[in-house]
C-alpha cells in the first residue's frame, strides 16, 4: 500500500501541501528569484574579495563616511552595534579597518579602511551595500510603502519568526 504524505501526517486533507492560489505560487517564485539572486551576489562578494557581503557593506560605509563612529555605522546599516562590533573585529583583525580614538575623548572610537581595506573595497562587485538595500532605496516611495504594508502582512500569516533577525545582516540569514 503507497502512503501519501498527507497519510504519514495523520491528515487527510492535502491543501496544507500544495499551493492552490496561481498568485501566491508566482510571489513564491519571485521571492525565489530574489533569494537565489542575493546568494549568488554575496557568493560572487566572497570570490572576488575573500569577505563577507556584510563586511563588504561595513567597509563601503566607512569608506563612505571615514571617521565614522559604530554606534553611527549600525544606525547606517540598520543593524545591532554587537553585531556590528564582531563584524569589525575580524575585519580590524584582517587589517582592512583601523579603529582611531579620539584624543580629547578616548571613549569615541572612530574607523577608517586601511589601504589593504580599499584595494578589497575596489575588487568587489556592485553595488556594494548589496542586492536588497540598493533595490529598495531605488523603488518609488509609494512602492515601497506597499512592499513595506504588504510584507508586514505576510509575516503575520508565518510562524517561527523572529523579530530579533530584522537586525542582522542579510549575508548571514541567507547562507
Amino acid at each position: 500500500m503507497k502512503v501519501e504524505p498527507a497519510d504519514v501526517m495523520g491528515v487527510n486533507e492535502t491543501k496544507d501541501f500544495s499551493m492552490t492560489n496561481p498568485l501566491a505560487t508566482e510571489t513564491l517564485k519571485q521571492l525565489r528569484i530574489i533569494i537565489s539572486a542575493v546568494r549568488q551576489h554575496f557568493r560572487a562578494l566572497e570570490e572576488a574579495c575573500g569577505v563577507s557581503g556584510a563586511q563588504i557593506w561595513i567597509l563601503s560605509a566607512v569608506a563612505e563616511t571615514p571617521g565614522i563612529t559604530v554606534s553611527q555605522l549600525g544606525k547606517t546599516l540598520s543593524v545591532h552595534v554587537s553585531t556590528v562590533s564582531n563584524m569589525l573585529d575580524k575585519l580590524a583583525k584582517a587589517g582592512l579597518v583601523e579603529r582611531l580614538r579620539r584624543e580629547d575623548d578616548r571613549r569615541v572610537v572612530n574607523l577608517q579602511l586601511t589601504a589593504e581595506g580599499q584595494a578589497v573595497l575596489a575588487r568587489a562587485p556592485q553595488p556594494l551595500t548589496g542586492l536588497v538595500p540598493h533595490a529598495l532605496e531605488n523603488l518609488p516611495e509609494p512602492a515601497l510603502i506597499r512592499l513595506n504594508e504588504d510584507l508586514a502582512l505576510l509575516i503575520q500569516q508565518m510562524q517561527y519568526v523572529d523579530h530579533g533577525n530584522a537586525n542582522k545582516p542579510l549575508s548571514v540569514l541567507v547562507r
